[in-house]
């Protein structure tokens, strides 16, 4: 019996330390009251300089639904407690509403967990005469409000996502549906993040692919070739649209590590070679303060209409892997990837098929051919630029001339060596 008692006790401590701020990192922030969690849709909404504006661009999502578990807006990066701002999705909270807050411990433990309240100060005209008001944000299980009383619904659990927290709150991603495989089994999905992540060695996640062609194949069928671009032990840079393939059907066997600082980037759309991809969709959510059971579509400023040109990952009526037009009217799905043809010579294609490269990866950027992208490929870069351009087919030294042409554009200049500082830079925010 003693020993029992031990165990429970370690339990109740690992659970603990998993649900404290421990630093700047990424969290989940999980509503005592409601038992949902902040999930940042929206770029916008109808009010500015009140805590009320986060009702429309924040969706509230049940614990007990596990959306949460795959969805990279749920990723909140923390980097202070004081006069802070929560970031995730390019955006910030500040951005849309023009409140700092401060995060401070609460009194009260809920389930025997610390928890925290999140404040701000808000001028409010009441008789004619202008009052600061300390607000609360708070989750009554109709959304994200703000009120003036420390209750249950205005306490909050923040859970760590980071590689010590794999067994307990982890981001794991899902196929786009357990129909989407190739011919070996293995699950295909996308995936477009403002945050680096890790690919666990010896995870569900094969590896992290990209498309740079599609080809024809025999029965003129058009191909676009998946090229690994990250392997297991490799981080991916956040804002970097991309394939993952996956050993598992559930987001629990396919576990990705946050890490890193977040992009923190708005610049829409992200490419990368020929995929494309961005953070937002349309989505429903409360409309209306006074009657929370009133649901309405949001179209938050950077979503992405769909188009002849973009093609989303799915498979035909045979279970064919590959990319496919979406329904006129409708937007791409948020932190997403899909293929654009934008810039290809291809005219009312609406089936290109995956097929996965076989030949040599080299990455856009890796100029000196080592195999990783750094700033050792831009001093390599401004060297030749500075001591002559080599030719195409130039050899001399160790020019890895289709790394270098970064822009694809057939020729190496100060082009690709602008958007090479450009992509580092962004990598390191």
């Amino acid at each position: 019996m003693k020993k029992f008692y031990v165990f429970i006790s370690l339990l109740v401590l690992a659970i603990t330390a998993n649900a404290e701020y421990v630093g700047p990192g990424f969290y989940r922030v999980h509503n005592a009251g409601s038992d949902s969690y902040i999930s940042i849709k929206g770029t916008a909404f109808s009010w500015t300089s009140n805590p009320d504006a986060f009702w429309g661009c924040i969706k509230m999502q049940p614990a007990a639904e596990q959306t949460h578990v795959s969805d990279p807006a749920s990723l909140i990066y923390i980097p202070y407690l004081e006069q802070t701002s929560l970031y995730a999705q390019g955006v910030d909270t500040y951005s849309l509403t023009e409140l700092y807050m401060d995060v401070d411990t609460a009194k009260a433990r809920e389930g025997g967990l610390p928890t925290y309240l999140a404040k701000t100060q808000v001028w409010i005209t009441m008789n004619g005469e202008d009052k600061l008001f300390t607000c609360l944000f708070r989750d009554q299980g109709k959304g994200l409000t703000a009120g003036t009383f420390d209750r249950t619904e205005g306490r909050w659990w923040i859970e760590p996502v980071n590689e010590e927290s794999m067994e307990t709150s982890y981001y794991g991603v899902k196929p786009t549906d357990e129909t989407v495989k190739d011919s070996e089994g293995m699950y295909w999905t996308t995936l477009c993040c403002d945050f680096p992540f890790l690919i666990p060695a010896d995870g569900g996640v094969e590896g992290a692919y990209t498309v740079r062609e599609v080809t024809q194949d025999e029965n003129g069928s058009y191909c676009a070739m998946a090229v690994k671009v990250y392997g297991q032990g490799e981080v991916v840079p956040a804002a970097t649209p991309v394939l993952l393939k996956c050993a598992a059907p559930t987001a629990e066997g396919n576990k990705l590590i946050p890490t890193g600082e977040i992009a923190n980037n708005r610049t829409f759309p992200i490419v990368n070679d020929l995929l494309m991809g961005n953070y937002f969709s349309s989505y429903i959510n409360h409309s209306n303060l006074q009657d929370a059971s009133i649901m309405a579509e949001y179209v938050p400023e950077q979503a992405t209409a769909a188009t002849d040109c973009y093609l989303a990952l799915g498979v035909d009526a045979e279970g064919r892997l590959g990319f496919f037009t979406k329904a006129e009217g409708t937007y791409m799905d948020a932190n997403t990837a899909w293929l654009s043809t934008e810039n290809l010579a291809m005219k009312d294609v609406t089936a290109i098929y995956l097929v996965e490269a076989t030949a040599p990866v080299i990455m856009l950027g890796d100029a000196d051919g080592d195999g990783v992208v750094s700033i050792k490929d831009v001093s390599f870069l401004i060297d030749y630029l500075l001591n002559g351009l080599p030719s195409k087919d130039e050899t001399v030294g160790v020019l890895n001339f289709t790394g270098a042409d970064v822009n694809r554009d057939g020729d190496v200049n100060i082009k690709d060596l602008s958007i090479l500082i450009d992509q580092l830079l962004t990598t390191e925010r």
